[in-house]
């Protein structure tokens, strides 16, 4: 009878622990950049806040997930906490808007964005991530997350990502097929994530996802470029969880070789390529 209680038992506790699993909701992430890693003259540091503060928010169900930015436009000075105004002109780095979406079945991602004023759309295949798992834990915006490592190219990592763009971006296979047949050596760097099995959809900010659960934060480059999780609601905007259409639309290679012509033609000019700056 006591062995037939404690199966009883277990099994109630394994159907309340299922049921109390989120399969799907919004999760809103702040991501924090180190710009003195990347920026390290003193004149260009003394007119920088020393940390890049954004949001975004991932919405997901089980057949698709949305990774966004959240407009900035009530983003407070991220001055007012640095020591204030410390002479001259003061940049403020405002990243490009994006909206990644996934389709889970397929792996298949649409990406649209808003840059150098034009819209591109971006659809390519993932690559799968070897994630290295580990039995370490701690606990995430109430829930306990477990670690995963991985390396990437170190190039990546000052851009946000596996595949070079801020927010963070996995290299996909449609442009690895079309990557140089000729070995070159990169350095790489680790990239450590937690992920938590109570939300079991394999989802993560941007493109950084593979694990049995929600990656709740994302660290690049041993806090060059942290993305953690702050809020997370079963409640979504359901009718906002759909594949952008709109853009210039291209693969990953054909985005990248995009970019590189205009961001030289760009330092022709002698503009400044990448970021949008504001100049208060």
């Amino acid at each position: 009878m006591k062995k037939i209680l404690f199966v009883l038992t277990v099994l109630a506790v394994s159907i309340t622990t299922v049921s109390a699993q989120m399969k799907e909701g919004r999760i809103v992430y702040t991501q924090k950049i180190n710009m003195y890693k990347m920026i390290t003259d003193p004149e260009m540091r003394s007119r920088i806040p020393e940390f890049r503060t954004s949001q975004f928010e991932l919405l997901f169900n089980e057949q698709a997930s949305l990774y966004r930015t959240v407009p900035e436009d009530e983003a407070p000075d991220p001055f007012a906490n640095n020591g204030g105004d410390r002479g001259g002109q003061r940049f403020m780095f405002r990243m490009p808007e994006t909206s990644t979406f996934t389709n889970l079945t397929t792996q298949t991602q649409y990406e649209s964005r808003a840059m150098y004023e034009k819209t591109f759309l971006i659809v390519d295949s993932l690559k799968p991530i070897q994630w290295k798992i580990s039995e370490e834990t701690k606990t995430i915006a109430k829930h306990l997350c477990k670690k995963a490592t991985t390396s990437v190219a170190a190039q990546s990592v000052r851009m946000g990502g596996p595949g070079g763009r801020q927010g963070g971006r996995a290299a996909t296979a449609d442009t690895a097929n079309k990557a140089s047949a000729t070995p070159v050596a990169q350095k790489m760097t680790d990239v450590t994530v937690w992920y938590t099995e109570e939300i079991p959809a394999s989802i993560g900010p941007d493109a950084y996802a593979g694990l049995p659960g929600a990656i709740l934060e994302v660290d690049m480059d041993n806090g060059a470029n942290v993305t953690t999780a702050t809020e997370i609601t079963s409640k979504y905007a359901k009718k906002e969880l759909v594949q952008p259409t709109k853009g210039d639309k291209m693969n990953r290679a054909q985005f990248q070789d995009a970019m590189k012509k205009i961001i030289e033609d760009m330092q022709k000019g002698g503009g400044m390529g990448g970021m949008r700056i504001r100049m208060n």
